[in-house]
């Protein structure tokens, strides 16, 4: 009887994302392009975004950067909850800032973006995602919490929406989103070094069977 597929459980199980220990801060990162966009754009437009929650300080950092759109900018969110995690099918509520990012960069097709959010103010949240079915309690703290938890399971996207020019005729663009990206946790670390040494035990192993 072969016992490799019971060896490879421990390993298995490292691969998948840490969950947070909400002692130090946590990152996220997505890739956002026009063909994660439901339905999708076609747009030639890329982008990448990081986001670093930080529960102790109870704070959020936003970064992005993003080219080649077809449309011009005219908001940026990160939409929470979907049903599943990385459900590549379903739109969902804006739960951020509206109209958008605070200080996104408007009516371009490229730039970057770089800003802290305070969690624990209402200004940092759609105002329906506050009273919404994902936060049931209907506070700040609620939804940062609903929020937070979207995040960290997968349940939670980040794009970029654009319009016609400021001046002039169009392209249209895309207003429910030319470019998106699930935003994935980065492993840690240390999560890396048990995963290197968990693949390292389990080859010195098969070689000695042999």
């Amino acid at each position: 009887m072969r016992h490799v597929s019971l060896a490879l459980i421990p390993i298995a199980a490292l691969m998948l994302p840490a969950p947070a220990t909400h002692a130090t801060p946590i990152t996220f990162k997505a890739t956002l392009s026009g063909a994660n966009e439901v339905p999708a754009t076609g747009s030639p437009g890329t982008g990448n975004a990081t986001v670093v929650l930080d529960p102790a300080l109870h704070t959020m950092h936003v970064d992005v950067t993003f080219s080649g759109l077809i449309g011009f900018t005219t908001a940026s969110h990160i939409h929470c909850c979907l049903p599943f995690p990385f459900d590549p099918l379903d739109n969902v509520m804006v739960a951020t800032t509206t109209p958008t990012f605070t200080g996104f960069p408007l009516g371009v097709q490229a730039g970057t973006y770089s800003h802290d959010f305070d969690l624990t103010l209402a200004s940092s949240y759609n105002p329906l995602f506050i009273t919404s079915a994902f936060n049931p309690s209907g506070t700040i703290a609620g939804a940062e919490a609903a929020l937070e938890n979207g995040i960290e399971n997968g349940l939670t996207y980040l794009n970029v929406h654009t319009g016609p020019p400021p001046a002039g005729p169009p392209p249209a663009g895309f207003p429910s989103g030319e470019i998106r990206g699930f935003l994935v946790a980065v492993p840690e670390p240390a999560s890396l070094v048990l995963l290197g040494s968990a693949l390292l035990g389990f080859s010195l192993s098969r070689r000695r069977r042999r």
